[in-house]
């Protein structure tokens, strides 16, 4: 199975220029812990509740005056909707990431979080040991 089964195309953005309050009125109103920075249909970076948390409240800084561009990460790790379940669990655990956005000829196509995959691993890890356990009686 791959992740073009399970992606979400709705993908909510922000640009680089917005402010911290803005990106994160969006992502309550949409409610999201996460959202990609996109900038003329490039994706350049990701920001999470997190990073808002981290960043902004436990140092102080007024959201309403610092960018999303200051804050976000910028080195985002992604792959494409055809990568493999387990293999896109296997990029999640290395990274030690919980979303993972998805691009295909260089255009953001959709996002996957690990709430999206754990379920449909734990139903193919089922369904791989009931096939073991019909095999081995």
């Amino acid at each position: 199975m791959t992740l073009k089964e399970i992606m979400k195309k709705d993908i909510v953005t922000v640009t680089p220029e917005m402010s911290v309050k803005e990106a994160a009125k969006k992502m309550k109103d949409e409610n999201i812990g996460c959202i990609l920075v996109t900038e003329n249909g490039s994706l350049r970076g990701i920001l999470t509740d997190r990073d808002i948390t981290c960043m902004i409240v436990a140092d102080g800084k007024d959201p309403n005056y610092t960018m999303v561009k200051e804050i976000m990460n910028g080195d985002v790790v992604y792959t494409s909707p055809d990568t493999d379940i387990f293999e896109a669990f296997k990029i999640m655990a290395g990274h030690k990431i919980r979303r993972l956005p998805l691009k295909f000829d260089g255009k953001l196509e959709g996002i996957v979080s690990i709430s999206d995959l754990a379920p449909v691993l734990k139903s193919e890890m089922d369904n791989f040991f009931n096939v073991e356990e019909i095999y081995h009686h």
